[in-house]
């Protein structure tokens, strides 16, 4: 069997995988691409997936892409340890929170990454006709990237309204751990639900963002500790995966941007 992943270390969706590969303890082949080298822009990447975006699965030569699909590849291929529920009813609630993730706090952890987690950097230092020619080449992310300027970042209305959905995402949470008993958010049992969250969450965190939650969602707060230290989180988050570790410059880490979430919480 052959199963290989090009992923990069920092994305968020590339670490959904590897937290679910850790959690199978399935044996994988890390194909870890650098974002600044643009491979996944490359003719021989996009034939593999053509949304040029990571990450990719290879199982047998046959590519799987989109990272919520590859969590549930995951779970019909590799049966032996399953973190999918097989109640129809609690499966349907799983489904329905994975719809919610991708729709929201996936594409809204963009915003508050590239404005302080460093990426802006890599642009600043880019021409401008450069930055336009690899934009041009982003099959489905030119859009985001025409949404913001590459020297300066976003707006404060958008850093803001990442925020608030982020908000959103927590109540929603808030509502899974007590309607199905926690400690996870379908219940006793650890699924794939939890693993693609996480990423985000342990993402803004790691942009010093945690006091958007650390006082007024206490759920999510010590979710966020006990998945954290689960063995498989460990070995997902590896040294480097985490942009305060890519860029010790910028001193990131928790409590690091406070007072841009205090500016937040008293403009509403």
């Amino acid at each position: 069997m052959s199963l290989e992943l090009y992923n990069f270390s920092q994305s968020t969706c590339s670490l959904k995988v590897r937290l679910q590969l850790a959690e199978k303890e399935i044996t994988w082949t890390d194909k870890r691409l650098i974002s600044s080298d643009n491979e996944h822009l490359s003719d021989w990447y996009l034939k593999m997936n053509p949304n040029g975006v990571v990450p990719t699965l290879l199982h047998n030569g046959k590519p799987i892409y989109e990272s919520t699909a590859i969590l549930e590849y995951l779970e019909d291929e590799f049966r032996q340890k399953k973190f999918r529920p097989t109640d129809p009813f609690l499966c349907s609630q799983l489904r329905a929170w994975l719809i919610f993730v991708d729709v929201w706090p996936a594409p809204a952890v963009r915003t508050p990454s590239f404005h302080f987690g460093g990426l802006l950097e890599k642009f600043k230092k880019m021409s401008q006709e450069k930055f336009e020619e690899l934009k041009e080449k982003r099959p489905l992310k030119k859009e985001f990237y025409n949404s913001f300027d590459k020297n300066s970042g976003f707006s404060e209305k958008d850093i803001f309204t990442s925020f608030s959905i982020f908000e959103r995402t927590f109540i929603r949470m808030e509502y899974l751990l007590k309607e199905f008993g926690g400690p996870w958010l379908m219940g006793k049992d650890y699924t794939i639900g939890d693993m693609a969250i996480l990423p985000s969450i342990d993402r803004m965190e790691d942009l010093g963002l945690d006091d958007l939650w650390n006082k007024r969602f206490e759920g999510v707060k010590h979710w966020l500790e006990k998945a954290q230290t689960r063995p498989a989180s460990k070995i997902a988050f590896y040294r480097g995966s985490r942009l305060s570790e890519q860029f010790p410059e910028l001193n990131l880490g928790r409590g690091a941007n406070s007072s841009v979430v205090e500016k937040y919480l008293k403009s509403k």
